[in-house]
């Protein structure tokens, strides 16, 4: 399963898992400029309204445990923590030290479990 189809699957649970909380997922789309699948204008451009590369791929924006929200870098299920660029390392240590549960994935499983972590089981 590409990288793309693991993202899906974690949007895909989210939104049944959380419905009243479906829209407090916010995908970055950081892959699909950098990837080369860029329907949104020129990197140029981008980078004039604020795009930044690094950004991690989610962001669910609901605080919990003192977090004000959890950020993630999803990888390829055998991927290793070498596969984060020196960009992606950046913004997962500067999102933590803001007080944002930062973290990186290997696969959507691993993503799941961490979410639900995260999210302290809750029913929200």
């Amino acid at each position: 399963m590409s990288e793309s189809d693991q993202q899906a699957t974690i949007v895909k649970w989210w939104r049944l898992q959380y419905p009243q909380l479906s829209k407090l997922l916010i995908s970055s789309q950081s892959g699909a400029i950098i990837g080369g699948k860029n329907k949104f204008g020129s990197i140029a451009k981008l980078k004039k309204e604020g795009w930044q590369s690094g950004v991690p791929d989610l962001f669910i924006a609901v605080p919990r445990g003192g977090k004000h929200g959890l950020w993630i870098e999803l990888k390829d299920v055998k991927k290793t923590e070498k596969a984060l660029s020196e960009e992606q390392n950046e913004y997962l240590v500067l999102l933590s030290e803001q007080g944002y549960e930062a973290i990186w994935c290997a696969g959507s499983d691993i993503a799941i479990a961490a979410i639900k972590t995260y999210m302290g089981q809750d029913d929200v």
